[in-house]
């Protein structure tokens, strides 16, 4: 079926004797052939058309404004004529056999003159395709069709047409294809040289809110270095991060210092942005509005260069203002992308449309192919003026993780906080060893790589299949840097002196003293105590549930290292001031009241305040809602809960019962039926020797119910607090940190217009907090997602912690699968009230996440090298984290990574307890920038606020 353009014009006249003249006429349609028939003419083209309306077979000639006439021919029932493709508006008097039945109206050419800003600029088509490891069906389907649908024949093409163009947007893709055809190598090695098939920085494209820091940090490693490392150096500008509507603060920074320049978005207002970090780096982040919208909706090339001339030149007229306020070169982009899309080569368009432009010398841009690296490089030029973008956006997908698939994204998180300490203590063991013959490089590669390999394609057609290959990979990681932790640790315990046997060694894994619970299995542990290296007496009991483990309090516990305590058999008690009863407890922190669902009072001796408001929620409050969200989505906004079959924990009787009670802790224990679930327990710990209390939350039998949510509840006796939360290599604070504008682009629900300030819950790391000038809470989590606001009917004014423990909601492929997750789950939340401070919510919250880990020696060892207690790397400034210590990539040098979390530039002092030679700035992927004048057991360093340096440290041989 042929289609027609049906280009309107209309009658423009003044005066009264027209508007007598003018009742009851109609304006004449032009319509042209398609596709267009067209010869060049006098430094223009005429385009085949007829005349189409009432007495048509009557008309004669065309006379411009101009003067110039144009012959009408009556030809088969219609009246044809050659009209003029480029040009002005002008009036026209179209001629009849009748004078009386002559007309006059505007006629508008299929192409103006005024490409207004663009008139000499040039147009790239970029041509891509969009990849999730899997959403149009499952991975091993997904990789298949872009290996041998997408990839390949995008090359093929080239090799054909020399000016053809390609992108794929990430390097998990590159890594499929060389390993399915490792003979295209070299080919794709010469394409990428010439800058014609290019590929995104990043490993994947991940929720840069949901990984941890260094998990982050490695969509560089496994992206931008592993590419410049397999393909004989080739350097990639930009890295790709295109569906998912949300950012976090710090990648901006992780970009900048990987050697990226160019950040690719979507479902964003139109434009170019300078992004910054809270540090103040910064990368050109361009974004067409919606990735899809050209090739779904626009179709600009779909029929030939005049269609296309016609079509483009409507959209840009509305960018001349935005380039000429920016000072931008005229270099325009049409983003050809779509999910899983192939490869369209518009070669044929492009020659069209640049000889019309050469045959008519009309001001009209060039057409290219051309790539989003190659498209920015032109619009990077001196005096170019990008918009200035700084602040996070809280990604309103959030809930397509944790709340949808809470145990794989649990192991995620803990792979995520293990693998950075098995690096850590492999280094430290290999420096002992003094070679990194046995440093598990291939083990730790293989782990990290598949902590990040889930990117945003959750879900999806059989996204069953997806989801479970997700959980296995998260799995697999989080179990594997378990066990090279453990190994690095067992290997450093035999090189310590122990005078006595039984020796326990707690290791510290995080860049700080700190204390807190360590335990140890051994049999019939109530027949046993624990002494320090003193011999005092250290705070013990048998742990909840388990006769072989004792749990005790381990102090003052040395940065990134350990110290030494002993098993000695017989009972031996520290003694505790507390009132313990089956519902209260008071002790030297807190008083405790225990009621329906929680704690119904809760008073902080130290700050003399009550802590919690419980007049609607207790604290550590279950709450069953309603969710009918999909977690991804073509919607603008997040979807909040609702009130159907609404239970909480407080409704239910109270049954509190000790369940144990020692000098280091009282565990308290309730149990409830919910609809779909058999039982809800629920534990609180309070502990004796620190000021803390742990939430442990167990679903026994969950039926998967479709579309329910379940949240985890503290309300705090605080309003108008300031929320503060860790976000990866960083803390955010909400009305602070966020990107200060509605983000705008598009989606199938219409434009993003909500403000970022408005967003909850959110995508949280450690810890959430509340603060006012009285006293601050901070709540300590391993799950993904948190909120503070009331999300029931009626919503209290105060703040209202929560965790979202799981939502039971649906895929939002049209073929994709429930997120039911039936069975077991097992959450955990730790609290603690303190007086306002940044640092004491960090370590609190991260430390509660990374429990001291112990390594048992039954017998002695006098002759070990290692003193009882040691600190390996220290740092003067405790808001300077340690993020990894780590094997370099390229040889037995030592890289270590510091982070400021507080946004104070400092001077801090970082040492060693083994001597180093020289000490070297690298970026963050390890190259080499500047040698320090530093060497031996200790160097200083200036960190600026919130920045994230990375160094290598290089030992003797």
């Amino acid at each position: 079926m042929r289609k027609y353009l049906v280009l309107f014009v209309f009658c423009l006249f003044t005066g009264s004797s027209f508007v007598l003249m003018a009742q009851g006429q109609r304006t004449l349609a032009i319509q042209y052939v398609k596709p267009y028939e067209y010869v060049a003419l006098d430094n223009n083209l005429m385009a085949k058309a007829y005349l189409s309306g009432e007495n048509s077979n009557s008309y004669k000639t065309i006379v411009f404004e101009s003067g110039r006439t144009l012959k009408v021919e009556q030809k088969d029932g219609k009246a044809w004529v050659w009209l003029p493709v480029i040009g002005e508006p002008e009036m026209i008097e179209i001629t009849a056999r009748n004078r009386k039945l002559n007309q006059e109206q505007l006629f508008t050419p299929l192409v103006t003159s005024d490409w207004g800003y663009f008139k000499e600029g040039t147009f790239h088509i970029i041509s891509s395709s969009h990849q999730d490891i899997a959403w149009m069906d499952t991975p091993e389907y997904c990789m298949h069709e872009r290996v041998n649908e997408i990839i390949a024949p995008a090359l093929d093409i080239m090799k054909s047409d020399k000016d053809y163009y390609f992108g794929m947007e990430q390097a998990l893709n590159l890594k499929e294809f060389v390993e399915a055809h490792p003979e295209r190598k070299n080919e794709v090695i010469d394409r990428y040289k010439e800058g014609r098939f290019t590929w995104g920085a990043t490993y994947n494209q991940p929720y840069e809110g949901m990984q941890m820091g260094e998990q982050l940090i490695r969509e560089m490693y496994f992206g931008k270095l592993w590419i410049k490392e397999n393909f004989d150096g080739v350097e990639e500008e930009t890295a790709f991060n295109t569906d998912v509507p949300g950012r976090t603060l710090q990648f901006p920074q992780i970009l900048a210092k990987s050697g990226v320049d160019n950040l690719f978005v979507s479902r964003m207002r139109e434009g170019f942005y300078d992004w910054h970090s809270p540090d103040g780096s910064s990368v050109l982040t361009y974004t067409p509005g919606n990735y899809g919208w050209a090739a779904m909706f626009y179709k600009l090339f779909e029929e030939d260069a005049i269609e296309a001339l016609h079509k483009i030149q409507n959209r840009v007229k509305m960018w001349s203002d935005y380039y000429k306020k920016h000072n931008l070169p005229p270099h325009f982009a049409i983003v050809l992308s779509n999910d899983a899309s192939g490869p369209v080569d518009y070669g044929h368009v492009v020659k069209e449309w640049n000889e019309i432009v050469a045959k008519t010398g009309a001001n009209i841009p060039s057409l290219r192919h051309s790539t989003v690296t190659s498209f920015l490089s032109e619009i990077k030029q001196p005096g170019a003026k990008f918009e200035n973008l700084e602040g996070d956006r809280p990604n309103i997908w959030a809930y397509i993780h944790g709340p949808g698939h809470h145990k794989a994204i649990t192991a995620s998180r803990k792979a995520g906080r293990i693998l950075p300490s098995a690096e850590i203590f492999g280094t430290v063991d290999a420096l002992l060893n003094k070679s990194f013959d046995q440093y598990p490089t291939q083990r730790l590669s293989k782990a990290f790589e598949e902590s990040i390999y889930p990117d945003h394609g959750w879900g999806g057609k059989n996204g069953h299949i997806t989801d479970s290959i997700f959980k296995e990979k998260l799995e697999f990681a989080a179990d594997e840097a378990d066990k090279l932790l453990q190994a690095s640790l067992n290997s450093i315990s035999e090189k310590i002196k122990t005078e006595k046997s039984n020796g326990i060694v707690v290791y510290n894994d995080l860049s700080w003293n700190r204390s807190g619970l360590a335990s140890v299995k051994i049999d019939n542990a109530t027949a046993y105590y624990v002494i320090d290296d003193k011999g005092n007496v250290v705070p013990s009991q048998t742990s909840t549930g388990n006769s072989n483990e004792i749990q005790f309090y381990a102090a003052d516990i040395p940065s990134l290292g350990y110290k030494t305590f002993y098993l000695r058999k017989g009972r031996k008690s520290s003694k505790v001031i507390k009132a313990v009863a089956p519902n209260s407890l008071t002790n030297d922190y807190y008083t405790m009241h225990l009621g329906k669902g929680g704690i119904s009072y809760l008073f902080d001796h130290n700050l003399g305040a009550e802590i919690m408001n419980t007049t609607r929620f207790s604290g550590g409050d279950i709450l069953s809602m309603g969710y009918n969200g999909n977690g991804a989505g073509e919607f603008t906004q997040m979807t909040e809960p609702n009130m159907e079959d609404y239970d909480k924990m407080s409704n239910h009787i109270g049954n509190w019962e000790i369940v144990a009670d020692g000098a280091v802790y009282t565990e308290y224990e309730n149990k409830a039926k919910f609809k779909h679930i058999s039982t809800v327990a629920q534990r609180i710990r309070v502990f004796h020797q620190e000021k803390k209390i742990d939430f442990f939350i167990d679903f026994l039998n969950w039926d998967g119910t479709h579309n329910r949510e379940f949240r985890f509840a503290v309300p705090l006796n605080m309003e108008n607090s300031k929320i503060k939360y860790e976000v990866p290599l960083a803390i955010a604070e909400v009305g602070k940190t966020e990107m200060k504008n509605a983000p705008g682009g598009w989606a199938w629900g219409g434009t993003y217009d909500q403000k970022p300030v408005t967003i909850h819950p959110r995508e949280v790391m450690n810890f959430i907090a509340a603060e006012n000038e009285d006293f601050a809470v901070t709540m300590a989590t391993d799950v993904a997602l948190a909120d503070w606001i009331d999300p029931t009917r009626e919503a209290v004014d105060y703040t209202v912690l929560q965790g979202i423990l799981m939502a039971s909601h649906k895929s939002c492929h049209g073929e994709g699968n429930w997120y039911h997750q039936t069975g077991d789950h097992h959450f955990k939340f730790s609290l603690a009230s303190h007086k306002k401070d940044e640092s004491t919510s960090f370590q609190f919250g991260t430390a509660s996440n990374h429990p001291l880990r112990t390594v048992l020696k039954p017998k002695s060892n006098t002759k070990g090298d290692l003193a009882q207690e040691m600190s390996f790397f220290n740092v003067s400034d405790p808001m300077v984290r340690i993020s990894t210590i780590k094997k370099s990539e390229k040889n037995n040098d030592v890289i270590m990574r510091l982070v400021e979390m507080e946004g104070k530039d400092k001077e801090s002092k970082i040492e060693l307890a083994m001597p180093f030679e020289q000490l070297i700035k690298t970026n963050l992927i390890e190259e080499e920038e500047s040698k320090l004048p530093s060497s031996g057991k200790d160097f200083k360093v200036n960190i600026g606020h919130n920045a994230i340096d990375t160094y290598k440290l290089i030992f003797s041989k």
